[in-house]
């Protein structure tokens, strides 16, 4: 008998048509899943204790070897409204930064940005993701997920970061895609992970009620983030925006150097 394939994978909304097949118990044999926070992710695929996980993508550039499934992404074509800087201060007044602990890609995107329009970084303050806390602490904020999907309602300024590198680079922004190594690339399980999100979304597309009565969100709402705001597919504009978010990563000091993305 053949050891499982040991999988990594986010439970944030924004992930929901990438693990709700999953949840369902579609597509489990052969299998060994874990929920992780997405830095976790990264850490257990880095450490090898699994075979795939869904990542944060700066994490490509930071861990060796690893292969891309095609085709499938965690993206913004503008506005994400899911990973924004919350602030007191317009953007180039900012000087200290509470950081979300639990992303990475995000984190860096900010650095990027901050690099790029002020050739400079704030200070950060890395703590957990509630807002009030952040904000007595610090200039502003860096929220994600479903933590900055539940305080949108507040008395700051909102600066989405999808918008801000829509606006630095004319592309689409991927904060996240499945990396494999190891046994997954070998039994082809980019192949299991496409058909997951075509099952995921299939399903979602006739239960937008049944989910958003799980997350406590209007419908309509609901519907709107994970079509509009959200996207699932990995084309030739994602990779564009890899490209220049990796060389843009490197020019600020974040990774040494840029490895060619690869795909299965």
């Amino acid at each position: 008998m053949s050891e499982p394939i040991r999988v990594s994978i986010i439970d944030y909304l924004n992930a929901l048509p990438l693990n709700i097949a999953f949840k369902r118990g579609e597509f489990l044999a052969g299998l060994q899943l874990h929920y992780d926070f997405p830095s976790q992710c990264a850490d257990n695929l880095a450490a090898g204790t699994v075979d795939a996980g869904l990542i944060s993508s700066i994490e490509y550039q930071r861990i060796p070897q690893l292969t891309i499934a095609s085709d499938i992404c965690i993206a913004s074509r503008r506005r994400v409204r899911s990973v924004v800087i919350v602030t007191k201060k317009p953007f180039e007044e900012i000087q200290t930064l509470a950081v979300d602990r639990f992303s990475r890609t995000s984190t860096a995107l900010s650095q990027v940005l901050f690099h790029r329009k002020l050739g400079r970084q704030p200070r950060r303050i890395t703590m957990a993701p509630e807002l009030e806390t952040m904000m007595q602490q610090a200039d502003a904020a860096l929220v994600i997920g479903d933590a900055a999907l539940r305080q949108e309602n507040h008395n700051y300024f909102t600066l989405d970061l999808a918008t801000l590198w829509y606006e630095e680079t004319g592309l689409p922004f991927v904060f996240a895609f499945w990396g494999l190594r190891g046994r997954a690339v070998r039994a082809g399980f980019a192949d299991t992970l496409r058909q997951v999100k075509a099952a995921g979304r299939s399903w979602i597309q006739s239960h937008w009620r049944e989910v958003a009565a799980t997350y406590q969100m209007d419908p309509a709402d609901l519907e709107g983030y994970l079509t509009e705001n959200i996207h699932y597919d990995l084309q030739e504009k994602e990779r564009a925006s890899l490209d220049r978010f990796f060389r843009y990563s490197q020019e600020a000091g974040l990774i040494a150097e840029v490895r060619p993305l690869n795909f299965a």
